[in-house]
């Protein structure tokens, strides 16, 4: 569905620095955030009313006139919903049993996730993490960081220098020690946004490091620094957002990495294989 909240979101990589910090005011509390005249948003955000005014533009809107009409067409639904997650959901739990109600829910977020994905920055994502040439870091916050642990695992596999960061953010200055514009940091990072994440990659990019960011449709505002932002629809009916599309999304990028680097991915799987027929850390299938 085309609504300025998604168009927000499409447009975020094709931002300056001072529009991409408006459109990550509005969407952190979208749509009262862009309710105000064009000085208040601009005070609210930081910013300038000239770059209110070029935001909307790039929306597609013909003036803040028109971005406010559009806007409170958007508004139906969303002033329709009640505040709380659990709520939003329980009229329909009755009628029906959880588990379908949760399956359907989960697989509209897949399809709104991998439907309304930038492909330009998937592309871009997938090529500097195909490049053996470039280390690549990553990290996740208290949900993320087992989707950051399966997306390093899973590339070890396919290339060398891949590192998983700790959680704990005093371990992460040896890394930061070490970073250079050769480097790559993946962040997860979805609501609640975890301020420790964000000063993580401010500092990374301050050393020069390519920041790829895999975060909800609110955006972290980590997107600040990020250079490739890849969202996900994560509500569900339950007082948790799912982490399902962001795996959709790391597997697909695993499937598109392992396309563009088939020979050497398989000559370390065929290496991989033995020695896990030496070491005999599986067993054998007869």
């Amino acid at each position: 569905m085309d609504t300025l909240e998604t168009r927000l979101r499409s447009a975020m990589p094709d931002l300056t620095r001072a529009e991409r910090q408006l459109a990550q005011h509005m969407l952190a509390s979208f749509p009262v955030s862009a309710l105000g005249s064009v000085s208040e948003v601009a005070g609210a955000a930081g910013v300038s009313g000239p770059t209110v005014v070029r935001l909307v533009r790039k929306l597609g809107c013909s003036g803040y006139a028109d971005f406010r009409a559009q806007l409170h067409r958007d508004l139906g639904e969303r002033l329709a919903s009640p505040l709380s997650k659990h709520e939003k959901w329980a009229d329909s739990v009755a009628a029906d049993h959880d588990l379908t109600l949760f399956a359907r829910s989960l697989v509209a977020a897949l399809d709104q996730t991998l439907s309304q994905l930038d492909i330009a920055s998937f592309d871009a994502a997938v090529g500097l993490l195909s490049d053996p040439s470039r280390p690549v870091h990553m990290v996740g916050g208290r949900l993320t960081q087992a989707a950051a642990g399966y997306f390093a695992t899973a590339l070890r596999v396919m290339r060398r220098d891949v590192g998983l960061l700790s959680s704990l953010p005093s371990t992460w200055l040896p890394a930061l020690l070490d970073m250079t514009d050769r480097d790559v940091l993946v962040v997860f990072d979805i609501r609640r946004y975890e301020p420790s994440v964000q000063q993580l990659a401010e500092h990374a990019h301050g050393q020069g490091a390519e920041i790829i960011l895999l975060t909800d449709k609110w955006i972290s505002p980590a997107a600040s620094v990020a250079r490739h932002i890849l969202t996900s629809h994560i509500e569900v009916p339950s007082a948790w957002d799912s982490v399902v599309p962001l795996f959709a999304i790391v597997e697909a990028m695993l499937a598109s990495i392992q396309d563009r680097t088939w020979a050497e991915t398989r000559d370390r799987l065929d290496k991989m294989e033995g020695l896990y027929e030496k070491t005999r850390l599986f067993k054998r299938l007869r």
